[in-house]
């Protein structure tokens, strides 16, 4: 804007005023003169003896005390030489004063008279250039950098004040000025506004900024703008307002142009890019400015209304949550496709593959860009549901490789299971990416793609061990026990040793399943009713058996890397039922066993307790009638483990019995 603009009094305003005492200043005149007039020449003089707070008197402390005024050898300077000097406090304090003396000479004859209307043209014209100073100098507000020029828009903001205290001070009153209220503050805020207004209109960004369209540097250029005003008023402006706070006031008249703007971009149809932008700024960007260590304290932002309506707001994020999901599902499918066409390398004498880590980083990055442009984890979670599609893609994948019988099976799946591993841990440690039902059913999904590619290396073991399986809970394996598990031991041996090329932890997985697994069948070909123990003495061997194989075959599990340490208990507690004699006693060890393996059954209990031909059949229905009870009374309330290769809960529903 230019600083020469003309503020217009109101209409009703056309006095103007110059006075003339002995030994006092002439206001209007641009230096001071002094000089005695005869009351008998002037008309003015016989009026100005009636006035209180017009006297008539040369010596300066008698003069109303003014804030701020200038004293130069006793000789108060002059209107027009306070307004050059920036004193704009005093020199509005002298036209207040004439404004008065006016206003109290209320003798039509001496109102109408020639030299009262030269005076009253005269304090017109003061006014007139007070008003363009003052709005002037609150123009360059922007510009205000040092003390001095601090103080020159502090004189500002204090005519303002004063001006508006003149209004309050009229208000009431029955006989007041026609030219009041004069409404400074109505013009300071309306300058303001047209000060932002065009600042907002005509930001521009630098050249070295590059951004997509025009619609990006528009918002962007504004953006920027806006926040360096904002600390340019925080900053050097604010404190030129003690009685406000005007960063309050700024800020809300940027956020509503900036508001205009962005709703008027809003209302057309947006190119993807464009609206993540628009988002982008509405809860990333702009809310930081706010926030900034600046402006936090003094601008209260919690009342503006929001950039965009509920609904706009809505409808972008849903255009933009699309686009996002659209290019994650076909990020995930290319990886998968160029998963399909490699071949495994090896590294370290191990398979491995770069899916996983491809994955989660592309998927860690789609959720914190989209958590920045929606600016809230909540509202990005619903992207990851294209994972659930990519890991049911991925399980295909993979049980083809095994159906096929390819070549490289063995290898693909090796190189495979780490990246299931990874992918399994990346989404139980990280619950706040994903909606609880897509973790579920992600983890649900890699938990059987991981038992299918175990399955595909174990089954061939288990056909290696069949006849090994088949002598165990025979008569030959109690006549010659050590040897039948000495040969169970050597063939599982065997057959670790044989995979080979395998992640450690992802062996330790599959051996730790091997274990579980063996340990199952070794229990359920136990419990195919093929023997029965008559007296004490066999029992007690049987059971000294079980504790030797289980603490063997626990020892070779463990050395290979097993995890599943709690199987370790499973047989001697299965023993334990063949040497007790007291049914209460066994009924007892039954719950106990129950509770630590809440799928023991009562198919379990009844095919184990044939082993014991010494138990009377009441005592039997007894026991059995006792377990039903209780089981059916815990089997409710049973929690199963989300990942049951890790927990001996869900030992005996491997153990199948027909």
């Amino acid at each position: 804007m230019a600083s020469n603009t003309c503020w217009r009094l109101p209409d009703c305003f056309r006095a103007g005023l110059s006075t003339e005492q002995d030994g006092a200043m002439t206001v209007g005149s641009s230096s001071p003169r002094v000089r005695k007039v005869s009351p008998s020449k002037s008309k003015f003089s016989k009026f100005t003896q009636h006035l209180p707070f017009f006297k008539r008197n040369n010596h300066v402390q008698d003069v109303p005390d003014v804030p701020g005024e200038v004293k130069y050898k006793e000789v108060l300077l002059s209107f027009q030489q306070n307004l050059q000097q920036h004193h704009f406090a005093v020199a509005e304090k002298q036209l207040i004063c004439c404004e008065e003396k006016l206003f109290a000479l209320k003798q039509d004859e001496i109102e109408s008279s020639m030299p009262m209307l030269e005076e009253k043209e005269e304090l017109n014209k003061d006014n007139r250039d007070l008003l363009n100073r003052v709005m002037s100098t609150i123009e360059m507000s922007f510009d205000v950098q040092t003390d001095e020029a601090k103080e020159i828009l502090k004189e500002a903001v204090l005519v303002i004040d004063q001006e508006e205290e003149q209004d309050r001070r009229w208000e009431g009153v029955e006989n007041y000025p026609s030219w009041r209220p004069m409404c400074y503050r109505d013009d300071h805020d309306r300058l303001l506004q047209r000060m932002v207004l065009q600042r907002m209109e005509e930001a521009t960004l630098d050249s070295n900024i590059t951004l997509g369209s025009s619609v990006q540097r528009e918002i962007t250029a504004r953006g920027k703008q806006l926040k360096k005003d904002l600390l340019q008023i925080a900053k050097n402006v604010q404190t030129c307002y003690p009685k406000e706070n005007v960063c309050q006031l700024y800020a809300k008249m940027y956020h509503q142009v900036f508001c205009d703007k962005l709703r008027e971009i809003a209302e057309y149809g947006l190119a993807d890019d464009d609206c993540r932008h628009v988002l982008q700024w509405v809860n990333t960007f702009y809310p930081e400015i706010l926030r900034h260590e600046i402006l936090s304290g003094v601008i209260e932002y919690e009342h503006f209304e929001p950039l965009l309506p509920t609904s706009t707001l809505k409808q972008l994020e849903e255009q933009f949550l699309v686009a996002k999901e659209n290019e994650l599902r076909t990020w995930c499918q290319s990886a998968l496709s160029a998963e399909k066409e490699a071949d495994p390398k090896l590294r370290d004498n191990c398979y491995l593959s770069h899916l996983a880590f491809d994955v989660i980083q592309c998927v860690n990055a789609f959720l914190t860009s989209s958590t920045n442009v929606l600016g809230s984890w909540s509202k990005t979670q619903r992207i990851t549901h294209q994972l659930k599609d990519f890991f049911i893609n991925y399980q295909d994948f993979l049980e083809k490789v095994i159906e096929d019988n390819q070549v490289t099976a063995d290898a693909v799946l090796k190189a495979n299971l780490p990246c299931i591993r990874d992918f399994r841990d990346y989404i139980m440690t990280n619950p706040n990416h994903f909606p609880q039902h897509v973790q579920n059913d992600c983890i649900d999904l890699l938990t059987r793609t991981r038992d299918t590619c175990h399955n595909y290396f174990i089954k061939p073991i288990h056909k290696a061990l069949k006849g090994t399986y088949s002598k165990v809970g025979t008569r030959e394996w109690i006549k010659h026990n050590e040897d039948v598990c000495n040969e169970l031991l050597e063939g599982v041996d065997k057959q670790i040793q044989e995979i080979r090329n395998l992640d450690e932890a992802c062996l330790k997985d599959l051996v730790s399943k091997l274990h579980e697994e063996v340990l199952a069948e070794y229990v359920r070909k136990m419990m195919k009713k093929k023997i029965k123990f008559k007296d004490e003495k066999k029992l007690q061997q049987a059971a000294e058996a079980l504790c030797t194989n289980s603490q063997r075959m626990h020892m070779l599990f463990t050395r290979a890397g097993s995890n599943m340490k709690h199987l370790e208990d499973i047989l001697p507690k299965l023993a334990e039922l063949l040497t007790l004699n007291d049914p209460q006693i066994i009924e007892l060890q039954l719950v106990v066993l129950s509770n630590n393996y809440p799928d023991l059954c009562e198919v379990h209990v009844s095919a184990w307790l044939y082993l014991r031909a010494n138990l009377s059949t009441s005592d039997l229905k007894k026991i059995k009638k006792t377990f039903a009870m209780y089981h059916g009374q815990t089997s409710e309330s049973t929690v199963e483990c989300q990942d049951p290769l890790h927990s001996s809960r869900n030992f005996f529903s491997k153990v199948t019995i027909k």
